[in-house]
């Protein structure tokens, strides 16, 4: 490699490096919640007892935090699609089983990242759990959240490469 292509490729790799720090300390803002998409899908049961909107941005939030993404619920912000703009709907929410006769649980998501009002990325995404380990001590809400704990993991990678119709998850 001759010494004009390596100081061409270094600059190259600066500029990528640092792009990313940037895209890194930009905050995210989000609703304070992520909403049902058709809350008419969702049991009446799990609506009243489960909290998932909220549950659901609290964990996106705190999932991206561990991940030095700054993500921040703020509904005015979110509103006013200036900078980065995280859209997150719950689509389905299943709630068959129990502790007794054994949990079988699912969220579905989907998600748009926008910057400026414009759409940069966007995906759903599926969990599942069955209860883990000592399921039958666990009530149907602490399912559904593990599978929302998940789902906010799924979220946080995926916001540190935003790319249209990505899967996350299962």
């Amino acid at each position: 490699m001759s010494k004009k292509t390596a100081v061409i490729a270094a600059a190259l790799l600066g500029t990528g490096i640092q792009a990313g720090a940037i895209a890194q300390s930009t905050s995210v803002y989000m609703r304070q919640i992520a909403p049902y998409s058709d809350p008419e899908r969702i049991s009446s049961a799990i609506q009243a007892e489960c909290q998932l909107p909220q549950r659901q941005a609290e964990l996106i939030v705190s999932q991206a935090n561990l991940a030095g993404i700054s993500v921040v619920r703020d509904d005015e912000a979110a509103k006013a699609s200036k900078g980065r703009v995280l859209q997150v709907e719950i689509v389905d929410a299943i709630s068959m089983g129990n502790a007794f006769t054994g949990h079988r649980k699912q969220v579905h998501i989907k998600g748009r990242l926008l910057e400026d009002g414009k759409e940069i990325g966007n995906f759903a995404g599926l969990r599942s759990s069955m209860g883990g380990a000592f399921a039958g001590f666990k009530g149907s809400c602490v399912v559904l959240e593990r599978c929302l704990q998940t789902l906010a993991a799924d979220v946080s990678r995926w916001l540190k490469n935003p790319v249209k119709d990505s899967r996350i998850g299962e």
